[in-house]
């Protein structure tokens, strides 16, 4: 059943991504969601984590777009309004995910948090985060949008 549940929702994103219509690009979608779908099963099969929490995930999707807006709209503010004054640098943060795949997927999204972007492995196993203003609190809201991240996937590392 999980590879109905998987190949479904590999399809679904197909769509919308292609936005194709077609019964060529439909035909398409489906070998390439049921092989998407296969291989997802081999490399992940289910009950090897936590479950994710549905309304949880769904809150973190919806926050996407408003995180996009809100972080390019805050750079632009930074950037064309010299008097706010800039203060790059790097920020060590502590992950408390561990490496790997989910650490990896947070870290991408994290992007999305105003003038922050991951740039790589700091010290002791932090990570640093390129800031535009390092007089933020840069490490506690990665922490919170870590703890927000796990707990939509179901776990806390």
């Amino acid at each position: 059943m999980a590879v109905v549940w998987r190949g479904a929702a590999l399809f679904g994103l197909w769509v919308v991504i292609g936005g194709g219509a077609t019964p060529a690009d439909l035909a398409m979608g489906v070998v390439a969601a049921a092989l998407a779908a296969w291989a997802s099963l081999r490399l992940a099969p289910p009950g090897t984590g936590p479950a994710p929490r549905p309304l949880a995930l769904a809150a973190l999707l919806l926050r996407l777009p408003w995180g996009v807006l809100r972080a390019g709209t805050a750079v632009a503010i930074r950037a064309f309004a010299p008097r706010m004054g800039l203060r790059p640098g790097l920020v060590a943060f502590a992950p408390a995910l561990p490496p790997g795949p989910r650490r990896d997927a947070f870290l991408a999204l994290s992007a999305l948090l105003p003038g922050t972007v991951p740039a790589g492995m700091g010290a002791n196993g932090t990570v640093a985060i390129h800031a535009l203003d390092t007089t933020q609190p840069i490490a506690a809201d990665m922490r919170r949008e870590e703890a927000r991240f796990a707990g939509a996937l179901g776990g806390h590392g």
